[in-house]
């Protein structure tokens, strides 16, 4: 199969264009970026044909099968939208877009052209959510009635892409890290419809006595959040609460995932308890995780091109996880509860 990597960035080259120059099966034909110096730079460390400044250029220039897209989020939907009408199968970048609506927009050119559609979600490779959400689907754990989500960084906001450009990346730590363990979690407990979002969103940088400018630039150019909390209530009458920052101290240790039940409760890094009466069993099972959580994903994503099935990451997945990121941010606006419909 022919591929192409649009964005030669940090996740480009180290988590698309590599792994799939690992790939039997893949010819990694072409990559992008605006860039041009840095695509012929990937392009000759890796041994690829073409590089190309003008993804459009690339698109006309090949018959491409599998396309990442590797750019900043605001980019994501032009860039998917003309990779499906070229006639290739795509997996795109987490944040999947900047809005429910342009979400949308990407699945249904995915299904007007009979495609595949995937995202760069490297929780998704572990084998301790495969784990965990297997636990669920037998009903050991009951009913789920609230997840807790926590993710960041250690005192540190990534300064390798343009995470604090607004039009750009149209979010900060929410659209570009907390996605992964929202996803994570949203997955493992089964993908509930969400119906209502409250959040909050702060800067915590612009108040530091003396904050480390990881970015190109100034402190005035940061423009995003480096710390976002929300709360998602479920259909089913379940509930998720979520907590992301990039500012986090370093004696800060919790798991990123809390799933409580009727009969227990579960957490990732993977643990699972289970209660009778006032006593608390472990019933953890063993798991080896893969050396590439990466590279499964993007494996998952090439078979399911070959083999004509449904990719690990599904769209009611992608369109739901958006739709609650959308929902934190538009409640942290108004200062109110907003619905998801």
């Amino acid at each position: 199969m022919k591929a192409a990597v649009i964005g030669c960035g940090a996740q480009g080259r180290g988590g698309h264009v590599a792994n799939y120059a690992k790939m039997e099966e893949v010819s990694l034909v072409a990559v992008c970026d605006a860039n041009f110096e840095r695509a012929q730079a990937v392009a000759k460390e890796f041994k690829v044909p073409h590089a190309y400044a003008d993804y459009r250029e690339m698109l006309e220039q090949h018959a491409l099968d599998l396309v990442s897209v590797c750019t900043p989020h605001a980019l994501h939907r032009d860039q998917t939208v003309d990779a499906f009408d070229a006639g290739a199968n795509v997996i795109c970048e987490k944040a999947l877009c900047v809005s429910s609506a342009e979400a949308q927009e990407m699945i249904d050119a995915c299904k007007r052209n009979g495609k595949k559609m995937s995202m760069g979600l490297q929780n998704r490779g572990l084998a301790s959510g495969y784990a965990l959400k297997k636990f669920i689907e037998t009903g050991a754990l009951g009913q789920i009635y609230y997840t807790r989500v926590w993710t960041g960084h250690v005192m540190n906001i990534p300064g390798y892409s343009v995470f604090q450009n607004k039009a750009l990346s149209g979010g900060g730590v929410l659209y570009s890290t907390a996605v992964h363990t929202l996803d994570f979690a949203n997955w493992i407990i089964g993908d509930p419809t969400p119906v209502a979002a409250m959040g909050t969103t702060y800067q915590k940088v612009r108040h530091m006595k003396n904050p480390v400018i990881s970015w190109a630039g100034t402190l005035e150019d940061f423009e995003t959040e480096d710390f976002a909390a929300g709360y998602i209530r479920f259909a089913d009458g379940s509930g998720l609460s979520l907590e992301s920052n990039w500012l986090t101290h370093p004696w800060k240790s919790r798991p990123t995932i809390e799933v409580l039940g009727d009969f227990g409760a579960a957490e990732i890094p993977l643990k699972i308890y289970l209660d009778e009466g006032n006593e608390v069993f472990d019933r953890t099972p063993e798991v080896v995780e893969p050396e590439n959580s990466f590279f499964e994903v993007l494996k998952d994503f090439v078979e399911a091109v070959r083999d004509d099935r449904t990719p690990v990451v599904k769209f009611s997945e992608m369109l739901h996880v958006q739709q609650m990121m959308e929902g934190i941010y538009r409640s942290a606006e108004s200062g109110k509860e907003t619905p998801i419909t």
